[in-house]
């Protein structure tokens, strides 16, 4: 019997139901001439083999790698500097029969080689790129934090380790590791529409706006499941009660005064989940229609009111001084005089030409006077 075994193959010879002989890649002749032979192929592409005792103790040893990981243990195979498989704790069985062969020398160089992780601790250093995509999921766990930002670490469900920006990574066989990245840069939370009643009944409506940050990871980790609602809440509750107690006109004369109010008490409820509050303040304060024409009417007549006094008192002053000035007139003849001579200077340099109109016999009196 001709037997034909591929480069990427191996046999076995089956002899009665047992293994007889192992079987490298190349032509084999087998003489059968009473037992029942018969052949079994496997392929070694994939690396694993599943070989029971009998097999596997025909199997030379530098064609077959048996590797025993214990619970706490990893392996990872690689092939042409490649790695081509993540191995779990138990027993594996490792096809290295892809080798290299020195034309030169005749040096034998293996192509499939084996690497051990010992992965009790929790904390390790980044894998490669390429073992990393093989490790992930199951047996190991890696998180970026970029600038900015920092990584909090979990183990069997309690808070670990907060880690500054970089790319960290753990070890996820004898404990649950789970990892999550915090953003400790400012941003702005934004209250809009928040409808208050001020004390003499006015329902207003405020936009507030509110800057922060974190500034303690591990209490905003631990303490809040939703630290921006909780923020949200305070900045509401304190302008409800900040507008409660104060009227509409205090509240427009003194706008700034109401961010100074709420500030602290949303301060304190920030700093409670692990934030700082940088800035809290009144963006809008939007009145219903009807009042809007109420206080531009009030506006308007306060403005006419304003111009009213103005003008009265501008009218009082020139009549006062006119009244002055005839005084002083009346007391003196010599100025009242003076002051006639000028009224007809202006009038004079005023006019171009004067025309004398006269009536009848006039000019003949005019003539006998002359």
């Amino acid at each position: 019997m001709k037997i034909e075994i591929l480069q990427h193959e191996r046999a076995f010879l089956i002899e009665d139901g047992l293994p007889l002989k192992y079987l490298a890649p190349g032509a084999h002749r087998v003489w059968a001439a009473f037992a029942q032979l018969r052949v079994e192929k496997v392929s070694t592409l994939n690396l694993l083999a599943e070989l029971d005792e009998r097999r596997l103790a025909l199997v030379p040893a530098e064609d077959l790698q048996v590797i025993s990981l214990a619970p706490h243990e990893r392996g990872l195979v690689m092939r042409r500097g490649k790695p081509a498989l993540w191995l779990g704790a138990g027993v594996h069985q490792v096809w290295t029969v892809d080798r290299q062969v020195e034309r030169a020398t005749g040096a034998v160089t293996p192509l499939v080689k084996v690497e051990g992780f010992d992965t009790s601790a929790v904390e390790t250093r980044p894998l490669q790129v390429d073992v990393a995509a093989l490790a992930k999921g199951r047996d190991y766990v890696e998180v970026t934090a970029p600038e900015g930002h920092v990584a909090v670490r979990y183990v069997d469900g309690q808070l670990d380790a907060v880690l500054s920006a970089g790319r960290h990574a753990a070890w996820n066989t004898m404990r649950t590791v789970t990892m999550a990245v915090i953003d400790l840069r400012e941003r702005v939370l934004a209250v809009t529409g928040q409808e208050v009643m001020t004390r003499d009944r006015v329902t207003l409506r405020l936009n507030l706006s509110a800057t922060f940050r974190v500034k303690d990871a591990k209490r905003l980790a631990t303490v809040a499941r939703a630290p921006d609602d909780i923020v949200y809440l305070a900045m509401q509750l304190s302008a409800r009660e900040a507008v409660t107690t104060r009227t509409l006109d205090e509240l427009l004369v003194n706008r700034d005064e109401l961010s100074k109010v709420m500030t602290p008490a949303v301060r304190d409820r920030a700093q409670g989940v692990g934030l700082e509050l940088i800035e809290l303040g009144v963006k809008d304060v939007v009145l219903p229609g009807e009042m809007k024409e109420l206080l531009n009417k009030v506006i308007q007549a306060q403005k006419e009111a304003e111009a009213n006094v103005i003008l009265r008192r501008e009218e009082t002053a020139a009549t006062r001084s006119m009244a002055q000035t005839a005084k002083v007139l009346a007391e003196n003849p010599l100025l009242m005089r003076l002051k006639e001579l000028e009224a007809y200077k202006d009038l004079a340099s005023k006019v171009g030409q004067v025309h004398l109109v006269l009536g009848e016999g006039a000019l003949e009196k005019l003539q006998l006077k002359a």
